[in-house]
């Protein structure tokens, strides 16, 4: 029986790795990172890892998570926040809770 192979794997060269730390130390995202290289995300935050770069958070500013709080307090939804403002719904939830523990 012959296995067949669902997903091509695609492997970095050592320049590639280099230029890809760069880039995210430049601010690119993981997931942009991970398109723009034909990789998983996975795959770009084991390269970081392997080459000790700090991560960054995801989330908002100081303004932004101002900005998210009003909007919720307005009704909007933290998924609605979360796609208007580039980041995910996590983010959004987080920026909602330190603004409570804060008040």
């Amino acid at each position: 029986m012959v296995r067949r192979i669902e997903n091509l794997q695609t492997f970095l060269t050592a320049s590639e790795v280099d230029r890809l730390v760069d880039e995210y130390r430049s601010g690119a995202t993981v997931n942009e990172l991970a398109e723009k290289y034909g990789v998983h995300r996975a795959t770009v935050s084991a390269h970081l890892t392997r080459r000790r770069v700090g991560r960054r958070r995801p989330g908002l500013g100081v303004e932004e998570a101002a900005e998210a709080v009003l909007l919720h307090l307005g009704g909007v939804s933290m998924r609605a926040i979360a796609q208007s403002m580039g980041v995910d719904r996590k983010a959004v939830r987080r920026a909602l809770v330190e603004a409570q523990a804060m008040s």
